[in-house]
């Protein structure tokens, strides 16, 4: 069974090469940590953790400043504290990570207590769906909100330092995963919540329509890996941070 995610489809079309080695020969090479894969990692980490102590045991929106704060101490134990210490884009500028991350969750507080804290129902949900037989598309959900009965919406972090390449096919895959997991869905929403944008967010609803659309494009990518022979480099910025950098044949050019 061919088994995908967003990051496999994703990678796939941008450069077949790096799937291959990804996901197929799995070559041994030493993988590079980077400011920004550990930057967003972290980020995550801490909203993770901070949703699942509301979740646990709600609390009053006045008491979230020292939960955040806990939050944010915890979750730095499991990241590269030398790497979170380098500097990283913001809107003012560069400046160290670790900066970033605390006026990062700054923001998010003020966020929270002016719309309030949202339904969450779920974070960093693990979810699966089958695709014909012979396919399966799996992965995490950053969190998962119940916005009224019925009606549900499916949120996304991001840390890149801007929303132009972003497209709603990760947000609409994770709401055909919410149809299958909750029976009593009416509506579908989902966003991407920009953290170094001051927490701007990037919103969209999804129907039925959008729904097909995708399982068709799911079907699309997933013949085109199955009948994929050639596995062809596509050279580009990414290939600096590519963990396949030092073993991909520099001669290897679209058309070859």
């Amino acid at each position: 069974m061919l088994k995908l995610s967003v990051s496999s489809m994703e990678t796939f079309e941008k450069c077949p090469k790096k799937y291959h080695y990804t996901y197929i020969e799995k070559p041994k090479v030493q993988r590079k940590k980077w400011i920004h894969t550990e930057f967003g990692s972290c980020a995550h980490k801490m909203l993770e953790l901070f949703h699942q102590r509301h979740m646990n045991d709600s609390f009053d929106i006045k008491e979230a400043p020292p939960i955040m704060k806990e939050c944010f101490v915890e979750a730095l134990k499991e990241f590269d504290l030398d790497l979170l210490s380098q500097d990283t884009w913001s809107r003012s500028g560069d400046v160290p990570g670790m900066i970033l991350l605390k006026n990062i969750m700054q923001n998010y507080l003020h966020k929270v207590k002016k719309e309030g804290m949202p339904k969450i129902i779920g974070v960093e949900v693990p979810y699966s769906f089958k695709h014909n037989d012979d396919v399966e598309v799996r992965g995490f959900i950053d969190r998962i909100d119940l916005i009224e009965p019925g009606h549900y919406g499916v949120v996304d972090y991001k840390t890149s330092k801007s929303a132009d390449y972003l497209t709603p096919k990760q947000l609409t895959v994770y709401s055909e995963a919410i149809t299958r997991k909750y029976p009593d869905v009416k509506k579908l929403s989902g966003k991407y919540i920009m953290l170094k944008l001051d927490c701007e967010e990037i919103k969209w609803d999804f129907n039925q329509d959008d729904l097909n659309k995708l399982i068709k494009n799911i079907d699309k990518t997933a013949n085109a890996i199955k009948t994929e022979e050639k596995w062809l480099k596509k050279p580009s910025a990414l290939c600096n941070f590519c963990d396949f950098k030092s073993i991909c044949q520099d001669t290897w050019v679209e058309g070859e």
